[in-house]
């Protein structure tokens, strides 16, 4: 029955992209060229990775909305860190990721020890985050990334954006071998489902949450990576709107706060997310009423998903 519903709605996903290609085009023919729709899919690729970190923490129930501030500090950190040198870009890479990681680790610790609840600790932990990072950078957000960062975010091989490729490769191995492979994989839509039942067989309910947090924040450290290879500068707005754009791609792909759904729709959702504001911004349409039509969008989505269960 899962896999019947998840075909079913991403056949539909398939044919709104297919309409908002067409529509774009219309608009805009210019837009229909093949140039173009990778340059769609580029964009998608930040709140992507995003996306799939926020769909495991939905499918478990819960939800992180430090996905935002997570990516500007990531931002700020490299920036100030690097100053454009490329001897320095391993060492800051992984300093972030740990950083990530950590973040992910307490907050997946509080919700699943202490019992907070994820929109509570995840909030707090945003302002923890921003705060963080403001005095780290002094008020002033300053510096560069490396050459091989903004290669990463901007860079092109064979005519094709270096970050569509990288983009490629992780959701790979998170779909085929993480997912598929690891008993965390396929315990967070268990957990989702019934989070009793999953304690009773056995699964351990703490470790699987703080992992799922963790894998979470990870996510939006490379998507802030990748955004920071693209502006190559310092920004304290490069993660705007990031956690509901990142909650809107994971909900119109059809997954659930009840462990029904699966990862692979996520990136489908961002690409449908990117693309409506796309059409939008090519009709012309001011940011008051791009925002009522991708609500509006959302809700027909999702309440069509409801008919058909």
């Amino acid at each position: 029955m899962s896999n019947k519903r998840n075909l079913r709605i991403y056949l539909m996903l398939l044919i709104v992209m297919a309409i908002l290609i067409l529509i774009s085009g219309v608009i805009r023919p210019a837009t229909l060229k093949i140039s173009h729709l990778v340059e769609i899919v580029r964009q998608s690729v930040p709140l992507g990775i995003a996306a799939v970190g926020q769909a495991a923490v939905i499918l478990t129930g819960g939800i992180d909305l430090s996905v935002p501030a997570t990516i500007t500090m990531t931002n700020i950190i490299i920036t100030r860190l690097m100053q454009g040198i490329e001897s320095t870009t391993t060492l800051v890479v992984l300093l972030v990721l740990l950083i990530g990681a950590g973040i992910g680790a307490v907050n997946g610790y509080f919700i699943s020890k202490f019992k907070v609840p994820p929109m509570v600790m995840t909030f707090a932990m945003s302002y923890l985050i921003r705060g963080g990072y403001m005095v780290f950078s002094g008020g002033t957000p300053k510096g560069s990334v490396s050459p091989s960062i903004r290669y990463i975010g901007s860079g092109r091989l064979y005519g094709i954006p270096f970050s569509v490729i990288l983009y490629i490769a992780i959701l790979f191995f998170i779909f085929v071998f993480i997912l598929n492979s690891t008993r965390w994989g396929k315990s967070i839509y268990y957990i989702g489902n019934n989070k009793k039942a999953a304690i009773y067989s056995g699964i351990p309910y703490e470790l699987r949450i703080i992992l799922t947090y963790t894998f979470s924040s990870v996510m939006s450290i490379i998507a802030g990576l990748i955004l920071s290879g693209y502006i190559g500068v310092a920004s304290y707005n490069i993660g705007i709107g990031y956690d509901l754009d990142s909650i809107a791609a994971v909900v119109v792909s059809g997954i659930t706060f009840t462990g029904i759904g699966s990862l692979v729709g996520a990136p489908i959702g961002a690409l449908i997310i990117t693309l409506v504001n796309s059409v939008l911004t090519s009709m012309g349409i001011f940011e008051p009423a791009k925002l009522i039509t991708q609500g509006s969008i959302i809700l027909i989505m999702v309440s069509l998903y409801g008919k058909g269960n």
